[in-house]
């Protein structure tokens, strides 16, 4: 395992330095947008406007739109497997990878999810559902590109001490007394909430940007005040957060910041 590990943290800093020197395009994929760290792929993004899918192909396509971080719900099938689903199972992992995703797209589990981060070695990946470091730790391959948001403060704790980059649930953030201490304290660098929140809690969640800590908020299906949700956030709250779980990975575009 030890060794496993070691040619995979050593493996991404390898491809890297020969995708900038023989494979431009490659390399420039995922750097076209100066903006990419305030985007997480939301289930891996929408594709064919379908939210949630956790597929291949979605990662694929926000990949192609810039994207470089991208958020995976992680659950247990019925036999113990990690895979990436929105919903609890009831299946083995045999039965969850034989069956495709609304018919036609191709769901992961943790064998297929490390080869796509072997694959795109600038590309971070953003745990959701899952409260269990040590099992990530333990089977995901790449834990220098890896940010879980975590449940409970014994979660993040052992994150940390496994190296691993823990983000804070909102649950957390705003149930802990003291919490610009505790971050500090802790040196979190993510916490994640409702985008409802930067219009009830401004002034905590700016001196908490102001610290450096980047917030990243959820739920933006819905339009907001007759736009779509991720560009009025983008245009009119950022002040108040950092980053935003996207499902349509098209705000990328230079048109869509209003750059």
């Amino acid at each position: 395992m030890f060794l496993s590990r070691l040619y995979f943290l050593i493996l991404p800093v390898i491809v890297t330095v020969s995708s900038c020197c023989n494979n431009s395009s490659r390399a420039g994929i995922a750097s076209e947008s100066p903006y990419w760290g305030h985007f997480i792929a939301h289930a891996g993004g929408s594709i064919d406007g379908i939210n949630y899918t956790n597929s291949l192909e979605a990662l694929e396509l926000s990949y192609s739109k810039g994207c470089k971080m991208f958020e995976l719900d992680l659950v247990l099938t019925a036999d113990g497997k990690i895979v990436a689903s929105r919903g609890i199972l009831n299946k083995t992992e045999a039965e969850f990878m034989a069956q495709r995703i609304a018919g036609k797209y191709t769901p992961m589990n943790m064998e297929s999810i490390n080869l796509w981060f072997e694959n795109h070695p600038d590309a971070i990946l953003v745990t959701d559902k899952f409260d269990d470091p040590e099992r990530i730790y333990e089977e995901f391959l790449f834990v220098n590109r890896l940010i879980m948001e975590l449940f409970t403060w014994e979660a993040i704790d052992k994150a940390i001490e496994l190296g691993i980059k823990p983000m804070v649930t909102e649950k957390l953030f705003f149930g802990t007394s003291n919490i610009e201490t505790v971050l500090k304290d802790k040196k979190i660098e993510y916490i994640s909430m409702n985008y409802k929140r930067i219009f009830w809690n401004k002034k905590l969640l700016k001196k908490v940007k102001k610290a450096g800590v980047k917030n990243y908020v959820f739920n933006l299906e819905l339009p907001i005040r007759n736009q779509p949700a991720e560009q009025y956030i983008w245009k009119h709250k950022m002040k108040f957060c950092y980053g935003i779980y996207a499902n349509d990975l098209d705000i990328l575009k230079p048109d869509s910041l209003n750059l």
